[in-house]
């Protein structure tokens, strides 16, 4: 389950194992993603699918950099929800994206540590 979330020896692997590159990329995730995610949510509460749709496609490319296939499963799901206006399921999405993004922001933090 722990490589769904975040696998970090496949991360590695498509960085040539250049470990400093990967503190980096996993510092910018954590900076941005959170900022996406709020633009996200503002966007919900405007009832604006298509804004949804392009912050969650973005959202997917993102996790698919830090080989989260979870979050870029979720975001992929968002995404068509946005397309297809439906809000509803979009939100509910958005629940589980922001729940796992938190799990996967601590297994980053722990990455991150030991490297």
């Amino acid at each position: 389950m722990t490589r769904d979330l975040f696998d970090d020896k496949q991360f590695l692997a498509s960085i040539a194992y250049d470990e400093e590159l990967a503190v980096e990329l996993i510092d910018a995730f954590l900076e941005d993603a959170p900022r996406r995610v709020r633009d996200l949510d503002a966007a919900l509460e405007a009832g604006r699918a298509e804004t949804a749709a392009k912050l969650s496609h973005s959202l997917k490319g993102m996790c698919g950099v830090v080989r989260s296939d979870s979050l870029s499963r979720l975001a992929l799901e968002m995404e068509y929800a946005g397309r297809e206006g439906q809000l509803d399921a979009l939100r509910e999405k958005f629940v589980r994206f922001t729940d796992t993004l938190d799990q996967v922001a601590g297994l980053m933090t722990a990455f991150k540590r030991e490297h």
